[in-house]
């Protein structure tokens, strides 16, 4: 290892260090400084200059020998002096020496010796690590220019995307709003609770069943599910007169006496008026299969209320559902026609339908038997509510 390293080492933790017999090396604490040429940033350091004058051995290099390289003093003190040996015969020789890593020595006539420190390491502890930072200036005009060079495309592409997001989000609000608008809408219309005003007008003309002529007012499709041939089974008209109206509307038969006499009957003449028409004594028209069970367990009589205002804890044969009294006493009078006793179920606390009665027992089966009968001709949106 040679003496220049030992040297070197000495000069990190130490800010003397005196080689015996030919002068002394200084490390002096140098700030950051910036470099006005290259434009650079140097971290703090040592800064080494040399003294010819500090000759005298103060043991630091010699003991530093003997730690290292395991060294007797005397052993160290010769190899210092064999180097020192060594460097003045350079200095004779070439008028130049050097210790690697250190400095370069150099000897002009009249001016001694002069010292140039040529390590690159930086010996202040401190400032370890610390690299040399690059800091150019930064000049108005090159920022102006700068800005110039800077193509304004990318700002207006990013203005047409802003723009295009923001009418994207108002439509898909827009979309949702009259959604949600729509469902509530149709949900509060099934249910009941829009006025009449609101409501949607229903454009389809429905003529009715036992009318001959096509010329029937028009009715709610409601009205008209109810009064439909389809759904209920047709009427087989009675025995009668030459002279009779060819439709006979047919009310719920009462109890025939032991001498019957001719019963006055409501027919249609070809005006469409109500018209007494005397029927002789014939064979009764045929009723529908099951009537006589059903009459006999509806406890209902035939000069009942046509009302329900509060509950009886019978079991009715619902037939429709109405939002409107008007509507259900007109689907009650078709139902009546058709010879069905018909009665209507006012709305409870809490609900705003008005439900129609095609027919009423004291139990459920009997309900449920006549319910199924029912439903091979009015259809199967019949129901059974205890009420």
């Amino acid at each position: 290892m040679p003496l220049s390293a030992h040297i070197r080492t000495l000069l990190r933790d130490h800010d003397c260090v005196i080689i015996p017999d030919f002068g002394g090396l200084i490390a002096d604490y140098a700030p950051a400084r910036i470099h006005p040429v290259r434009h650079t940033l140097a971290p703090p350091s040592k800064r080494v200059a040399f003294n010819q004058s500090l000759t005298r051995n103060d043991g630091l290099l010699v003991d530093a020998l003997c730690v290292q390289l395991n060294l007797s003093p005397a052993q160290a003190r010769q190899m210092i002096r064999e180097a020192v040996t060594r460097m003045q015969q350079e200095l004779e020789a070439s008028q130049r020496t050097e210790l690697t890593g250190v400095g370069i020595f150099r000897r002009s006539a009249g001016r001694g010796l002069e010292f140039e420190y040529t390590g690159t390491d930086n010996l202040l502890t401190a400032s370890f690590g610390l690299p040399e930072l690059v800091a150019r200036p930064v000049r108005a005009t090159d920022a102006l220019l700068s800005r110039e060079r800077q193509p304004a495309a990318p700002q207006l592409a990013a203005g047409r995307v802003t723009r295009a997001g923001r009418v994207l989000r108002g439509a898909v609000t827009a979309v949702l709003v009259g959604l949600v608008f729509s469902a509530n809408y149709m949900f509060a219309d099934q249910q009941g609770y829009l006025p009449e005003a609101l409501r949607l007008p229903s454009s389809e003309p429905v003529q009715h069943a036992s009318l001959p002529e096509p010329t029937a007012p028009r009715i709610s499709r409601q009205q008209a599910a109810l009064a439909t041939t389809d759904n209920f089974e047709a009427i087989r008209p009675e025995p009668k007169p030459a002279a009779a109206a060819p439709v006979v509307a047919v009310t719920k038969p009462a109890p025939v006496a032991k001498a019957a006499a001719p019963v006055a009957k409501a027919v249609l003449d070809g005006q469409g008026k109500k018209a007494p028409v005397a029927k002789p004594a014939a064979k009764p028209a045929p009723k529908a299969p099951g009537w006589e069970k059903a009459a006999a367990g509806n406890a209902t009589p035939a000069t009942a209320a046509t009302t329900i205002k509060s509950r009886t804890g019978r079991y009715y044969v619902i037939a429709g559902s109405y939002t409107t009294m008007v509507n259900a006493e007109k689907g009650r009078q078709a139902l009546v026609r058709l010879g069905h006793p018909a009665r209507i179920i006012t709305p409870p606390a809490g609900s705003r339908q008005y439900k129609l009665s095609v027919a009423d027992f004291a139990d459920r089966t009997s309900a449920d038997r006549q319910a199924t009968i029912l439903r091979k001709r009015m259809g199967n949106t019949l129901w059974v509510l205890n009420y």
